[in-house]
């Protein structure tokens, strides 16, 4: 049944402020008034309260502040009635991110800083800071990122911040915001390699290629060198999906072949072949692909690159390789078969 509710409210609510912003005002408030009954019929009070966030959002969407402020009042007294405790956070995480849409931004910062489980507040921070960047208030946003306890949260708020900074046409500002996200990245140990990644793809995104390829080298000599097994595989691995998305094909290329884990460097290699045929690099695929050694994968290999060259309309080629790869996976699938009553001896 709460699920029912739920929808409907979202529905009259979305469909209040569509009125309400075509001057339909009478209209809006009929709307509104059903969409209030609707999210207080919600039976779980956990679900209301954050439906009730939700209502006091759009009613500031509208512009009509009386009724968002005195829902906004009304939620803290509903999450302090909620148990287990863990209820009370979410619901009073959801109010800050309403809060601070809604421009209330002192009073967001003060239910976020009351929150004490670690998973609610950082999620709140970084919906405040999202709210303080779309606002233009960069330097009230990057003193709330700096707060932010998890380091992979605060990188991405970082990043986010000088996107925004960019777009803004203020370079040094940005610039600033991106070390400091480099910075928070770099200190996350085995975990740095996954949000300097993230780190080189933003500065990709806002062309700012020579700054991507210093840091990008500097993850790099971080993944392979990392000691503990485990950590090196997983960052070499992560390393290499996201060069093959970055199309950096020869370094994603290198990492998948320095994994040691069997058949991790074959299924890598087989991605990237995929890549490569997508944005028309079929040579460097086709040799690729023939350079797998498990069959399995240079069957997938062989596969990708078939699709590629008929669609190119060189059919004749592309015939030739489908059959290989076709033959390649039943000589894998039939080596697969004859070894599973060994594995179950």
């Amino acid at each position: 049944m709460d699920f029912v509710e739920t929808r409907r409210a979202q529905e009259l609510r979305d469909r209040a402020v569509e009125l309400a912003i075509a001057g339909r005002d009478s209209e809006a408030s009929a709307v509104f008034a059903e969409a209030t009954t609707a999210t207080r019929s919600i039976l779980q009070m956990s679900s209301r309260a954050i439906a009730l966030c939700e209502l006091a959002t759009a009613f500031h969407r509208a512009n009509r502040h009386d009724e968002a402020k005195a829902l906004f009042a009304e939620i803290p007294q509903i999450a302090q009635s909620l148990w287990p405790a863990s209820s009370q956070e979410n619901v009073l995480s959801e109010l800050v991110g309403a809060l601070a849409q809604a421009g209330e931004f002192v009073e967001a910062a003060s239910v976020a800083a009351s929150l004490k489980g670690e998973g609610e507040r950082v999620k709140a921070l970084r919906s405040l800071a999202t709210a303080l960047t779309q606002a233009g208030k960069f330097e009230e946003a990057a003193n709330v990122i700096r707060s932010i306890t998890k380091g992979s949260e605060r990188v991405r708020g970082f990043l986010e911040l000088a996107v925004a900074l960019e777009s803004c046409d203020r370079p040094d500002q940005a610039s600033a915001m991106f070390t400091e996200a480099t910075s928070a990245a770099r200190s996350l140990k085995f975990l740095s390699v996954y949000s300097l990644l993230e780190v080189v793809k933003t500065l990709e995104q806002v062309n700012r290629p020579k700054e991507a390829d210093a840091v990008l080298t500097e993850t790099k000599a971080i993944a392979y060198s990392l000691g503990d097994e485990v950590d090196r595989e997983n960052s070499l691995n992560h390393l290499a999906k996201a060069l093959t998305q970055l199309g950096r094909f020869s370094d994603a290329v290198e990492a998948a072949r320095s994994m040691r884990y069997p058949s991790w460097p074959e299924k890598a290699l087989s991605e990237i072949v995929a890549a490569q045929a997508r944005s028309g690099q079929l040579s460097e695929a086709t040799a690729l692909a023939y350079s797998i050694r498990v069959d399995g994968y240079r069957g997938e290999a062989l596969n990708h690159v078939g699709a590629a060259l008929k669609l190119a309309n060189r059919d004749a080629e592309a015939s030739a390789i489908l059959a290989e790869a076709e033959a390649t996976l039943k000589a894998a699938w039939k080596a697969r078969a004859e070894a599973l009553p060994d594995e179950f001896d």
